[in-house]
Order: structure tokens, then sequence, then C-alpha cells
């Protein structure tokens, strides 16, 4: 099988350009997209200006021990967390097939395509940015041409690995979610074991790439393994490119969580919103994500922070209900595809918004009960976000809520979450204001009088007040639902 750029794969690089200038959203919401688009050039400048000094910062992190082979050996963690984020965040390339089946263009030429195209990634442009100053100030000024050579092209089939391989974990792991936690687990060991020092990945990791670069010939493997990963998953795209047999194969049985009908209607819509969010790309792979950045508390909780306050309320913020902000700040538009089935039945709208309220409330209390064992590093860690916790239960959930029926954007629930803007709006960055706001405004008034731990306190009773004032709070939500609804429905029409 042969792979060339005919001039059918430019046609489909023409009309993939083409489509993306004249879609809707991007008409729509252009300077957000500049925005954004600015944004992104901004983190990419980041990356190739830590690139440019990691020399500097490896010399000074890492004394009396070679350069070269340090930063060869650090590469382990950068490519096992790209897998991984890859995995969470990257957005496959797709082509719809449909127009071009009556077109003499070769199938094998519309599967290569979004193959060929996810070489564009934004993921692989970081990586590529991040080696070549590396490689130019360090590797070509010390070593020789056919070391620079294979060095470089070990590296770069890497990267082509981890591209190709998390195609092939996209599309293999959509029909067996639970590897995904068996992936996550085998890379998290791995570097347990490393940063431990019972197994020195990072040593063997290092040997291995500079063993191949200091024999030429053994750069074979690395290339050939890129292809090899290439052809897996143009194989596996081959095989699941008939539309009949992935609606077969992919059905999701619809007698689960049959225990919330026992709540009656508000029980159905949690199962509809528990059951979509399993179901559809967007969702799902926001819950990931949300799962792995839990770990992070392993960054902010640490011995010199345990009594920095500002620190355990801002990690206490988000960390417990990063997946509730997440997904609430979304709570009307990720059903606006469907929202008008809602209007049209005779769904009580008490009990609608009575069942945002209550999702919000369950994944605000497994946050809290997910990060309750880094209450073992300092007690102050589970009081702070007890309190906190309530203060999300109280007062965030209805701030949220409210700002959610302003948001009449619509979300396309198939598309992966990396780099995928549809449904934000001003509203997103608007929420935020009081969320952080309120809290922080609070440390820095009892900052004020030396007595900066009353501040989880305050939390805490603000949050019992919402609670109290709960039923007054949510006719608020109600009316205000009322009054949006028809311009809500207006905007998640539009495509």
């Amino acid at each position: 099988m042969r792979i060339k750029l005919n001039i059918g794969m430019i046609n489909l690089l023409i009309h993939h350009w083409k489509e993306k200038q004249r879609s809707f959203f991007w008409k729509k919401s252009i300077i957000l997209n500049i925005v954004f688009g600015i944004v992104g050039f901004y983190i990419l400048l980041n990356v190739f200006v830590i690139g440019f000094f990691s020399d500097q910062i490896i010399l000074k992190l890492y004394k009396n021990k070679d350069l070269l082979e340090t930063y060869t050996g650090l590469l382990f963690y950068y490519f096992s967390l790209d897998l991984i984020i890859r995995f969470l965040y990257q957005k496959l390339p797709t082509i719809s097939i449909q127009p071009y089946l009556t077109l003499p263009i070769k199938k094998s030429t519309l599967l290569h395509y979004p193959l060929l195209k996810s070489g564009l990634s934004f993921f692989n442009i970081v990586a590529i940015l991040f080696f070549i100053p590396f490689f130019i100030k360090v590797v070509c000024t010390t070593q020789p041409f056919l070391f620079c050579f294979t060095w470089f092209t070990t590296l770069l089939s890497l990267i082509i690995i981890n591209n190709f391989l998390n195609f092939s974990f996209k599309k293999y792991f959509s029909k067996y979610p639970l590897l995904i936690l068996f992936l996550l687990t085998i890379v998290g060991v791995l570097i347990f074991l490393d940063k431990t020092k019972n197994v020195s990945c990072t040593a063997y990791f290092s040997n291995t790439i500079l063993i191949i670069a200091n024999t030429p010939f053994l750069v074979i493997i690395p290339i050939v393994l890129s292809f090899l990963t290439y052809y897996m998953a143009y194989f596996l795209l081959k095989k699941n490119s008939y539309i009949e047999d992935t609606y077969r194969n992919n059905r999701i049985k619809t007698d689960s969580f049959l225990f919330l009908k026992q709540f009656g209607e508000i029980g159905d819509l949690l199962r509809i919103e528990i059951k979509m969010i399993l179901r559809n790309k967007r969702p799902k792979s926001m819950f990931y994500m949300s799962i792995l950045l839990l770990f992070y508390g392993f960054i902010f909780y640490q011995n010199k922070t345990l009594d920095n306050y500002m620190i355990l309320i801002f990690t206490g913020l988000f960390l417990p209900s990063l997946f509730a902000i997440n997904h609430g700040q979304f709570f009307f538009s990720w059903e606006s595809s469907f929202f008008d089935s809602y209007l049209t039945n005779k769904i009580a709208i008490s009990n609608y918004i009575k069942s945002k309220y209550l999702f919000y409330l369950i994944l605000s209390i497994l946050g809290y009960v997910l990060t309750l064992p880094y209450a073992i590093i300092s007690y102050k860690i589970g009081i702070i976000n007890g309190a906190i916790l309530l203060f999300n239960i109280g007062i965030s959930s209805i701030i949220i809520i409210f700002f959610c029926t302003y948001n009449a954007e619509r979300i396309n629930l198939g598309k992966i979450q990396f780099m995928n803007y549809e449904g934000t709006g001003l509203g997103q960055f608007l929420l935020l204001v009081p969320i952080i706001g309120i809290p922080m405004l609070i440390y820095y008034i009892f900052k004020i009088f030396n007595i900066p731990q009353y501040t989880y306190y305050a939390l805490g009773g603000i949050g019992i007040i919402g609670i109290a004032f709960n039923k007054y709070l949510l006719q608020i939500l109600i009316k205000q639902f009322k009054k949006r609804k028809y311009k809500m429905a207006l905007g998640f029409r539009q495509k």
C-alpha cells in the first residue's frame, strides 16, 4: 500500500479549509476565535522560550550531571504525559465522507486523509517547538552530524508514534472505557516507580535513545515503529469506517440507573444527564480530564504551602469542584440539540431546574469525597474543602445556573473537548468573577485583620445561609429560566 499526496488529497485539504471559513460558528464568534488564536500563539511562544532555556534550567536543577543525558531522560515524562493529554484532549481530524462517495476518489484516500492531517496537530507543533531550541543550542554544537541526525530523528519518530497511538487508542478505547483507567494506571505507576527510584525509567529511556543515537543504523527501529503505528491506525479506521457497524456495536443499554426512577421526574432528568455524559465525547472527555487533574493536589498541597491560606482556599475552590464547575457552566447548552423537546413536553420547569441544582450538588460532594484523602497531609485541607463545599452547594450552584440562562450557544456533543469552543461565550468568563471573587474578597478582608484562617468559617457560614434560603433562590432561578427559555431555544437552533 503506497501513500502519495495526489490531487485528491490536496482537494480534500482545500475543501476542509473552505468548510472552516464558511462555518456559522466561525463567522458568529470571529472575535472569540481571534482571542483564542492569540492565546494559542502565546502558549506556543512560551513553549519555545522554555525549550530555549531548558539547558540552563537543567544545569541549575541537576548539577554535576551530564546535560544531554539528563535532558533525554526527562523526555520520558514528556512523552508519557503527552500520550495521556493527547488521549484526553486531542481532537481527531474527521471528514464527511458522504459528499465524496459519488466522486472518483479512492476510499483509501479518504481514510489516509484524517491520519495525515493529524500531523498538523497542536500537540505535534508544541513538541517540535520544545525540542528544536535545545537541539540547535546543545546537540548540534557538541555532537557530530550523524549523532544529531539520529537523535532528532528518534525524537521525531516518538512524536509520530504518540500521535498515531492516540488515534488508535481513541478508536479502540471508545468501546472499552475501563481501559482508559488501565492506561492512566500504567503510566502513573511507571512515573511513581521512577520518582521513588525503585525503577529508573528515565535512565532506561535515556540510555535507549543515546544508544540509538550512537549507533546510526539502529535509527531504523523508531522509524519502523512510527510506520507500524500509522498502519495500525489506518487498518483500525478502515475496520470502523462503516456507519452501520459503528451504530450496531456502540449502542448503550437504556436500562441503566433505574434506581433514579423512584425519584419521579427529577430522577428521570438526572438519568438523562448522566447518560448524556457517558455517551458523548465532549462531556465524557471533560469528565476523564477532571479525574486526572485531581492529582494536581500533590503539587499544591506541600509542606511549604500548608500555612498559606490563599493557596489552600484557591485550590479548594477548584480541585474538588472542578468537574462540577466545568460541566455546570454548560448546563443547558449540553441539551441544545434536544432543548425544544423539554419545552414542548409536560416537564415541570421547577423539576427541571431542581434536577440541575441536585446534579451540581452530587458532583460537588463526589469531588469532595475524592479529594478527602488529601486531608491525611493536613487536617486543614479537609476542613477548608468542607467549608468551600458548603459555599458551592449554597451559593456557587445558584450563580452558575443563573449565568447559564444567558448562554444560548449550541454544542455538538460528538466533538472532543480540546480546542473546542462551541458553547463558550462571555457568560463563562463572567461567572468566574463571583465564584472566585467572593471567597478571595473575604480572604483579603480577614487578612487585613491578620486572621486569614477565619475565611473558611465565613465561607461555610455563607454556604449554610444559601442552603437555608434554597427554596427562595430556586424560585429566582425558575423565574429567570421562564424569562430566558425562548431566547435560549432560538440560539440553540442555530447551527
